[in-house]
């Protein structure tokens, strides 16, 4: 049974509106992909901010036996994709690259040829698509261990899914761990080892796609 990098246990978050999530108990290995369904207000994007520690909760997260929570420390142990990236207009995106990389203390790493638009292009003239780009590369300074992305494949044509797929494969095998939701979970089962469903704030279904023996940690609660 392989040992679990990231832990999560009864991880609840409440909304006035009733919705949120009820009791969440994850638990991942190193080096895998996990692709995270359920329809709209199901949890996944809160799941998500919660692990990357922008919203409050009640429970426990640890990462690698430490505790992970909201600290300077713990966040930048984790790369994290909101479904907009919000970048000023203004910026071009070799100073938006520059910035994170000096707070994060990295380089721009490994990335594809012609995967982000030029440096000196800026963030109000991309596209959406490039604008994810950018959000991506942001999210992967660093090498981060645990890898948060919220809708990585939104608003890319087909190459550029590929080019994600093939990037998100090669940090996972380096070690890394990685959540991502689709509005289309097709679109990672050939990237994904294990398939998680929610709904109403729960997790309802595992899936094992090229890691069944994910089974055994306990993937979903």
């Amino acid at each position: 049974m392989p040992e679990a990098l990231l832990e999560v246990r009864r991880l609840t978050k409440r909304y006035r509106s009733g919705r949120g999530l009820q009791g969440v108990d994850l638990a991942l290995p190193r080096g895998v992909i996990v692709a995270l369904e359920g329809p709209n207000g199901s949890g996944k994007s809160t799941l998500l901010r919660c692990l990357a520690g922008l919203a409050t909760y009640r429970g426990e997260v640890s990462l690698g036996g430490r505790p992970l929570d909201r600290s300077p420390a713990s966040r930048a142990l984790v790369g994290y994709l909101p479904q907009v990236p919000a970048f000023p207009a203004e910026a071009v995106v070799g100073e938006i690259l520059d910035l994170f990389a000096r707070l994060r203390g990295a380089e721009l790493g490994d990335l594809p040829e012609g995967f982000l638009p030029g440096m000196s292009e800026p963030i109000g003239s991309l596209s959406e698509g490039q604008r994810h780009r950018v959000g991506l590369a942001v999210a992967l300074l660093g090498d981060p261990p645990l890898l948060l992305l919220d809708e990585p494949l939104a608003n890319l044509d087909e190459a550029g899914r590929g080019t994600v797929r093939v990037v998100l494969r090669r940090r996972c095998d380096r070690g890394a761990t990685a959540i991502v939701t689709s509005p289309s979970p097709t679109e990672l089962e050939e990237v994904a080892d294990v398939l998680v469903r929610m709904a109403e704030g729960r997790i309802v279904g595992v899936e094992g796609l090229r890691r069944p023996d994910l089974d055994a940690l306990g993937v979903g609660r």
